[in-house]
């Protein structure tokens, strides 16, 4: 790795621990040089199928001919294809590395259908969608796993203070779903520390759900 691409490595690291699993599982990325398309059913090849509605959810958002630059050059106006693998594919914004937008693949090998869950990453808040894709490419949205009760993140006992009202969402997270509590009051976000962390692992068929306490 050139001193270059380790410093950016370093910069883009410090934004949200599931970006550092995307990118530490997708790197290397030389240039532009992307991984060819071929006929199997890769993340870049989803990309395609895919709207691109989840970047609605971003300062920059992305036209479709945008998209296709994207895809053909490794960069556009304002997003570079930053790492990619057959299962995953990482969008940074340009030209600060603020925002991003991972795709992420799981696959059901006997039926030969996939989940596709593609989200923003970083930041206090994020935006999942998950799209079924059959062997014909026929897309379909499906409903994300239901979002945990606020008491999980707590340990026993543990109760959320009266002045703060608070939210799960479902996020894209290290190789699988992950739940993210958002606390806020009227003054604005809150801190409030959490004794789990929730997450749901793809078991080849469904993801499942396991809490377990945070380190």
């Amino acid at each position: 790795m050139t001193i270059k691409k380790a410093l950016r490595l370093e910069r883009l690291l410090s934004l949200d621990a599931t970006i550092v699993f995307l990118l530490l599982s997708a790197f290397p990325l030389s240039g532009t040089a992307l991984a060819d398309q071929s006929s199997e059913a890769t993340a870049r090849h989803i990309f395609t199928l895919l709207p691109s509605s989840i970047f609605e959810n971003t300062p920059e958002g992305l036209t479709e001919p945008e998209k296709q630059r994207l895809l053909t050059d490794g960069k556009s106006e304002f997003w570079e294809v930053v790492a990619e693998t057959d299962d995953s594919i990482v969008f940074m914004a340009l030209p600060f590395s603020d925002s991003a937008v991972g795709l992420q693949l799981f696959r059901n090998q006997p039926d030969h259908v996939i989940q596709a869950a593609i989200g923003t990453l970083g930041g206090h808040f994020c935006t999942l969608e998950l799209w079924r894709v059959d062997a014909s490419n026929r897309i379909v949205p499906v409903d994300a796993p239901q979002e945990p009760e606020i008491k999980e993140f707590f340990s026993k006992g543990q109760r959320l203070p009266p002045d703060v009202q608070a939210e799960a969402l479902i996020c894209l997270g290290d190789n699988g779903l992950t739940a993210k509590p958002v606390f806020w009051k009227s003054s604005g976000l809150a801190f409030v520390p959490v004794a789990n962390d929730i997450h749901y692992q793809w078991n080849g068929k469904a993801f499942e759900k396991t809490v377990t306490p945070r380190e």
